[in-house]
């Protein structure tokens, strides 16, 4: 699964990776944040894959009723699984119609080993951000009029060194190559024409272990430390 990331770069990084304008004002240090806190992200739409735009995490599905159910359906919809995102009500449009790519730079999950889960901090090789697979949706409450674009970050078999890690769901996020990027964001193209073309990057990654600073309550866990490598459990020198 993919509930919990990080974004440390620059709009002048985010720019020149991804080939797209992104606005100062998008761009903060996020060294860890939750899905559960709806956070607000800079996303590449479908519509205009050349600008980032801020979105919340958890998607609303068009059709949401009242703010009483887009407060509940969000909370669900922090992942959309890709085997199945065209059969679910929340996300067959947005797969055909709505689909956007997620800049970030690592992402957290945890390793079951002997019974006892430790964190561990997933990114790329050469520490560059990359894009995830995502679905977004736009909502009109219909009491305040206040427009909501929120999104929803794919996820499939986890393969590699993110099935060691994720050694229990065995759940990775979608990660887009470059290629797969221009035919995702592609506005012309419906998911029957993309799906068998959607297959996931993650050769490129590398990992290690983090300290319970991130599931801290006591202490603000958006700072660098969490990041930090710490000793893991006995095994890791097998597991790399």
């Amino acid at each position: 699964m993919c509930f919990n990331a990080s974004l440390v770069q620059t709009a002048e990084i985010m720019a020149m990776e991804f080939n797209a304008y992104i606005d100062d004002s998008l761009i903060k240090p996020v060294y860890f944040s939750s899905a559960f806190t709806l956070p607000r992200w800079p996303v590449l739409k479908d519509v205009n894959p050349r600008r980032f735009v801020p979105m919340q995490w958890g998607l609303i599905p068009s059709w949401t009723e009242n703010n009483e159910s887009a407060r509940e359906i969000r909370f669900k919809t922090f992942n959309a699984r890709i085997e199945t995102i065209h059969e679910k009500a929340s996300f067959r449009n947005p797969s055909d119609n709505n689909r956007c790519a997620v800049p970030i730079d690592g992402w957290y999950e945890w390793k079951e080993v002997s019974g006892k889960k430790y964190p561990y901090y997933i990114y790329r090789e050469d520490r560059k951000p990359f894009l995830l697979a995502g679905l977004w949706d736009q909502w009109i409450d219909p009491v305040s009029r206040q427009v909501y674009e929120t999104f929803s970050v794919l996820t499939t078999a986890a393969h590699g060194l993110c099935a060691r890690i994720h050694n229990t769901k065995e759940r990775m996020p979608f990660i887009l190559s470059p290629d797969l990027r221009k035919i995702w964001l592609d506005k012309d193209l419906k998911y029957s024409q993309v799906k068998d073309e959607m297959r996931p990057q993650w050769e490129d990654l590398t990992a290690h272990p983090v300290s319970n600073l991130l599931t801290s309550k006591n202490r603000d866990n958006n700072v660098p430390e969490v990041r930090k490598e710490v000793p893991g459990p006995i095994e890791q020198m097998e597991f790399f």
